[in-house]
This record gives structure tokens, sequence and C-alpha cells, in this order.
């Protein structure tokens, strides 16, 4: 059995750290001090736009989970409101001494057809999005953004190693 450690271990996708190495090495192959804090800041932009953009991305999220949230007390509506309709339709239907002509009714059975194929289909994408909703929420997330980070810890500088 491998000894526990009071260490903690996340994992992390490489190619972003792949990238900031290879800066980093132009970063210290680079002479001068303005070319150096041209990139300092060009990274740093960088890291701004992408955590603005995350930022975006959960807030835009977290407005359609609110939406989507409130679809299915409205579906449930309507399909109250459908079920006294249709209970309103065969009570008069009842009360009819004589049956009405098919001609008369099949414009109002078509049009019922529609709307439950209209309600069917709305249905259907509303769990789709459900399912994808909960599938995105279900996504584990990738280790500490490096804006976060710059942002914990506002002293922090880069140093270039002496080899």
């Amino acid at each position: 059995m491998p000894e526990e450690s009071s260490e903690s271990y996340e994992i992390i996708p490489v190619t972003p750290l792949k990238k900031l190495e290879k800066r980093m090495e132009r970063i210290e192959s680079a002479g001068t001090v303005p070319q150096l804090q041209s990139l300092i800041n060009q990274i740093i932009e960088l890291i701004r736009s992408n955590q603005k953009i995350v930022n975006d991305v959960i807030q835009a999220n977290s407005e359609l989970r609110n939406e989507i949230s409130k679809l299915p007390s409205k579906m449930d509506e309507i399909v109250t409101s459908m079920k006294n309709f249709i209970s309103l339709i065969e009570a008069a239907g009842k009360e009819e001494v004589s049956s009405p002509r098919p001609e008369i009714m099949n414009p109002l059975t078509e049009q019922l057809k529609k709307m439950v194929e209209q309600n069917q289909k709305i249905l259907e994408n509303n769990q789709a999005m459900l399912d994808k909703l909960d599938s995105l929420a279900r996504r584990p997330r990738r280790g500490t953004p490096v804006s976060e980070l710059l942002t914990s810890y506002p002293g922090i500088r880069l140093r270039r190693e002496v080899k």
C-alpha cells in the first residue's frame, strides 16, 4: 500500500501547461526588459479574457437553468387547461341531440392534432435540454484557473532561473 501523504493532487490538462512552458522559455531567452514586460502583459490579458469568457458562460448556463426549471410548471398548466377544454368539448358533445357532421369537426380535430404534436415536440426538446444540462453538471472541474491563482497571490513575481 502506498503511504498516504498530506499533499493533495488534481488532474489538470497538460496542453495549457506546455504552452506556458514554451512562453516561459521564450521569456527566458528574451534579453530585454521591455520585451519581457510586453510578453507578460499579453499573457495577463489573455488570462483575463479567458476568465471573462468562462464567467459569461457560467452566467448564461445559470440563467438557462433558471428558465428551464420554470418550464415543467408551465407545461403542467397547459396540460391541465387542455384536459379541461377536452372535458368541456365532451360534455357539450353529450348534450347535443344529433352528432355534428364530420365536415364541421375536421378543422377542429386537425388543429387539436397539431397542438398535440407541438406539445409533444416541446416536451421532447425540453427533455433533451434537461439531459444536456445534467451531463454538463456532471462533468468534472479541471483544476484552478490561472487567473484565480494570480488574484489570490497578487505579489507573485516571475523570475528567470540562472543556469
